[in-house]
């Protein structure tokens, strides 16, 4: 934990002693870059003009010089009729869009060619050299394999992003090929995120099985697609969060309130009706020919929303293609993989939980992509737990002495295309694993070490765990037994505080669902980046029968002077359980910077404090209010077009753009 929480995005500029090898002399294994949906600057062909490469303020633009149109006369009341809102926003769309429609057969509507298509163009050094570091995806990212391997080793990958999986696993291998011989290594390593992810799996899947890759990190990948796309092509009815969406926002973009006045004016409950009438009217047009479009469907809703939506004769080209992908490759990814790894490559699939999906069909994601569809493991439904009497069913693990359920009881890891190398983390938006050091910590170890081969590897990095995003604050978890389970062996409650810059003060910790108490004597403020222990109360783990939450009631010592509310939650392991699963124990409890509890031998009178009586205090008495978008700081505003573009299902040419999210600056609190 404490590598955790020690600096990560400043720790992976330094040299390793791995890097210091390297520089010696060893070899290098260069890495490829396989970037979000739509990310890929697309050109004329003829002209080298540049026709692709969405720019959000000049889509903001266009919004705000219609905003006359969408609210008429000035001065008027909005009377719930969203036509002329819908007609404006639809006819920007397809102005955007224009440029990357396609035919009926899947063939692009104009000749498009991407603007970077050889090894040596895609080389960050000679992107930075040519002064073309806007084309740079994952920046953050590249930065960290620019201090370990040098500029000239990384390379981000350009293709046509409209085109289906079979036609990307075939130019990712012949661009691997480009990469060999440019710096003469024997292998590549492989990150993907989101549709870059489902891209690198769709490559193992083809050619994993010539060895050419080292080791393959897919984050967020929409290897089964996602239900965003189902819901869109099925013409569902959309009940989109949009209180979540301005969280979601506000973590990719920074703060932008110039239209809160406008949301309150059309109100989210028309927004709803907005985004369903323009995707019904306009967005499905736009985007039913584009092939990788269709490898976003869901297998089990794919033949439904091809009887919906394509022509058997008109599409029977573009119907031919995403047959292949659906019946050749995403209905077998899981043997798949597994050969590739069979092969000595080493994958792990990075997947994230916690949020139900953007068009609130009630399924457990990211936001944007599917947990079930990202990892392949059999997920309950966003609002639903197993049942009691529930044990691990897949047939992709059936080792006894793995533990695949998730503390919350609603994911089964054993149906996972790959259980053993499969990590979740509970609470992270999509494409956003650059915010947070945890998911940072554990690419590094997996790229710069040779010691993270599956997810029994090291304790710190569990198959389940939660993020630890400066924004969320608060970690909390028991000292010696993996993150989201209690055991026997526990003496201590943990909490990190998360926070890059204020201190924390936990006020009170209520024990929901288990025979224990924990001491709501605090005397000490933790401060950003340490931790605070308080000792369990004896208790018998044999009472803890099902899972329990532990209530966290904390003040953020901010210029806000937050109060928050959070709940974590744990599976409580009986001896037997520790003894199957010896994996989930510590064998070095986690040892906390300080006691926060009162002393055992303090008298029953009022303790002397360290926190301040004044305005913290005073903070301390509001009533509890659980963390939710609505009360976080910031989240009460952001561009309209940033919210429209992600909730439409973001046209879903701009759903799994996350480089777009990542390309501007975070709010910066420090």
């Amino acid at each position: 934990m404490k590598k955790l929480l020690a600096g990560l995005l400043v720790f992976c500029l330094v040299l390793s002693p791995q890097i210091v090898a390297a520089a010696a002399g060893q070899e290098v294994t260069p890495l490829i870059v396989l970037q979000g949906y739509s990310g890929p600057r697309l050109d004329d062909a003829q002209t080298g003009e540049q026709v692709w490469g969405l720019d959000f303020d000049a889509v903001g633009e266009r919004i705000l010089d219609a905003i006359p149109e969408i609210l008429g006369t000035a001065g008027r009341t909005f009377t719930g009729d969203t036509t002329a809102l819908v007609d404006v926003l639809g006819g920007i769309l397809q102005e955007t869009l224009e440029p990357v429609l396609c035919n009926p057969d899947g063939t692009s509507k104009y000749d498009l060619v991407p603007h970077i298509q050889t090894a040596e163009q895609a080389r960050v050094s000679t992107l930075r050299a040519n002064g073309e570091e806007s084309l740079i995806a994952e920046k953050e990212l590249v930065a960290m394999f620019e201090a370990q391997i040098g500029s000239e080793n990384v390379f981000i990958f350009n293709f046509d992003w409209r085109k289906g999986q079979i036609a990307y696993a075939d130019a990712i291998d012949n661009f691997i090929g480009q990469v060999k011989a440019l710096t003469g290594a024997k292998q590549v390593d492989i990150f993907g995120l989101s549709h870059g992810g489902q891209c690198g799996a769709s490559y193992l899947y083809q050619y994993g099985w010539k060895g050419d890759v080292r080791k393959a990190m897919l984050d967020s990948p929409a290897i089964g697609g996602t239900s965003l796309v189902g819901d869109l092509l099925l013409g569902k009815p959309l009940d989109i969060d949009y209180a979540t969406i301005l969280q979601f926002v506000e973590l990719g973009l920074g703060t932008e309130d110039e239209f809160e006045g406008l949301l309150r004016y059309i109100g989210f409950n028309n927004l709803n009706a907005v985004v369903s009438d323009l995707c019904e009217r306009y967005v499905v047009d736009i985007i039913q020919n584009i092939p990788s479009i269709w490898d976003f469907c869901p297998l089990d809703v794919y033949e439904e929303a091809k009887a919906k939506r394509l022509d058997p004769v008109e599409n029977a080209e573009l119907i031919a293609q995403s047959d292949d992908f659906h019946y050749g490759i995403l209905q077998n990814i899981r043997e798949g993989l597994a050969r590739t790894q069979n092969t000595g490559t080493k994958i792990a699939i990075v997947t994230k939980y916690g949020f139900e999906n953007v068009t609130g069909s009630n399924v457990n994601s990211d936001y944007i992509i599917d947990t079930t569809l990202s990892s392949g493991a059999k997920c309950t439904p966003f609002d639903a737990i197993f049942p009691e009497n529930y044990t691990q069913s897949g047939k992709s693990c059936t080792d006894k002495g793995h533990l695949h359920i998730s503390p919350e009881r609603n994911i089964d890891a054993s149906y996972a295309y790959l259980p053993d190398n499969t990590w979740f983390v509970k609470g992270q938006f999509h494409g956003m694993y650059v915010f947070d050091p945890y998911t940072v910590s554990l690419l590094q170890t997996f790229y710069f070490t040779d010691t993270l081969e599956n997810i029994f590897s090291d304790p710190e990095f569990p198959q389940f765990n939660a993020t630890h995003n400066p924004v969320d604050s608060l970690f909390v978890r028991f000292d010696a037994t993996s993150p989201g389970y209690h055991s026997g062996s526990d003496g201590t409650v943990l909490f990190y505080n998360l926070s890059e810059q204020y201190e924390i003060a936990i006020r009170r910790v209520e024990v929901i669902g288990a025979p224990f108490s924990v001491s709501t004597r605090f005397t000490e403020r933790i401060a950003p980046g340490e931790s605070g222990g308080v000792t369990l109360s004896a208790h018998d783990i044999s009472d803890c029968e099902k899972p329990f939450t532990l209530r966290v009631t904390y003040t953020l010592f901010n210029p806000q002077l937050l109060l928050k509310t959070e709940d974590f939650v744990f599976t409580p392991l009986t001896s037997a359980d520790t003894e199957q699963f010896p994996y989930l124990l510590l064998s070095t409890p986690e040892t906390p910077n300080k006691s926060i509890q009162t002393p055992a031998a303090a008298t029953t009178e009022e303790p002397e404090t360290t926190t301040p009586s004044n305005d913290a205090q005073d903070a301390a008495d509001v009533s509890d209010t659980p963390k939710t978008a609505a009360n976080i700081p910031g989240t009460g505003g952001t561009k309209l077009w940033s919210v429209l573009l992600w909730s439409i299902p973001v046209t879903a040419t701009v759903a799994f753009v996350s480089p777009a999210l990542r390309s501007r600056k975070r709010r910066d609190n420090k």
